[in-house]
């Protein structure tokens, strides 16, 4: 077998030079080179969150001041239930709903607390109650509620109405079933200390 010589040759030589080069350009050098680019943009990402946790350790100090302020000044304190305990608590939210119902001409039948309910950092403190009263009474009381401090909240509502036949005016004609809860902040000291102890 004889090579091509003159033009066709010297192509020939060039193309078999040329494509080992092609070869390692492609499948050696290019992956190099995407790989170095690669690690660059690593390294300045890792740079850029290194300044960050840095920014982030300097804040430090300022932001646990900060929680210690808020803990001090316990900010919600105004929408909650009072009471260091659960049973002072719904004593307080007891009473609460007694008074009420005595200034708008509300008759309590009966009040029960139930079992207190974690809702994140807070707790639900709920009495269930049972109620006779007339529309404008009830109307006013719901208001009450609506309008409280500390927040108050109503689930289970029912409205039953009474039939008075030997009555000529239906004085509390409606008999009112309700849950009122009210929340209370479950991180106090007095209560942690008596459960540690």
């Amino acid at each position: 077998m004889t090579l091509p010589t003159g033009i066709r040759g010297r192509l020939l030589a060039l193309s078999l030079l040329l494509i080992p080069l092609i070869l390692v350009a492609k499948f050696v050098l290019w992956p190099a080179f995407q790989s170095y680019a690669s690690t660059e943009d690593d390294l300045v990402s890792t740079r850029e969150e290194v300044v960050h946790y840095q920014r982030l350790l300097a804040e430090q100090p300022a932001l646990q001041a900060a929680v210690a302020r808020l803990e001090r000044t316990r900010p919600l304190a105004p929408y909650l239930l009072a009471g260091s305990n659960r049973a002072l608590a719904a004593a307080g939210l007891q009473k609460q709903l007694q008074d009420a119902a005595t200034k708008h001409g509300v008759t309590i039948l009966s009040l029960r607390v139930k079992n207190p309910a974690s809702v994140g950092p807070l707790e639900r403190i709920s009495v269930e109650a049972r109620l006779r009263t007339g529309i404008p009474e009830l109307r006013d009381l719901l208001y009450w509620i609506e309008t409280a401090r500390p927040y108050l909240f109503i689930e289970d509502l029912t409205i039953n109405v009474r039939h008075a036949r030997r009555r000529a005016t239906p004085v509390g004609d409606l008999e009112v079933s309700l849950t009122l809860h009210g929340l209370r902040d479950s991180d106090h000291p007095a209560e942690m200390e008596s459960s540690n102890g």
